[in-house]
């Protein structure tokens, strides 16, 4: 299924809320290097927040392969797993102006949904996506709760 938008669970998912119980779940965002290769790079929930159905907005850790290639392209592609769905999100980014004042700074970027492809097996159900274990889940979420409050701005 193809879609322009992304559904409004994803969208309430991607809230920038309720980290803590989201605090294992890990997507995929991939661009293009400059040799034309795929560049696969991880990104959190506490680095990703959905506007509404046709914008996100990302924060990276600064200098980044991924953010030098979406600077570049002006393109990524986001892959999750939720509801037993996987979803491929293709982006056009932007890059934000650096905030003077961050606590944790960022390379921000703010993404506009081009399309949404979403692959479900008639047979099967996608149980789980890529997940992963804070080494020190209460500085981790902390400092999501500031990126994202900082990506809301």
């Amino acid at each position: 299924m193809n879609d322009k938008h992304l559904n409004r669970e994803f969208v309430e998912w991607l809230s920038g809320d309720q980290l803590e119980e989201k605090q294992h779940d890990a997507m995929q965002l991939l661009t293009v290097s400059e040799d034309g290769w795929p560049h696969q790079a991880m990104i959190s929930v506490g680095e990703i927040i959905a506007i509404d159905p046709d914008t996100l907005r990302l924060a990276l850790w600064p200098g980044t392969q991924t953010s030098m290639n979406m600077n570049r392209t002006g393109k990524a592609t986001l892959i999750a797993v939720h509801e037993h769905k996987l979803m491929y999100v293709r982006l056009e980014i932007r890059a934000l102006p650096p905030m003077k004042e961050a606590i944790h700074p960022r390379d921000r970027y703010e993404a506009q949904v081009v399309s949404v492809r979403v692959d479900r097996a008639p047979y099967a159900d996608i149980t789980t996506g890529i997940t992963f274990q804070l080494k020190d889940e209460a500085a981790s979420i902390s400092r999501w709760i500031e990126t994202i409050a900082e990506l809301r701005q």
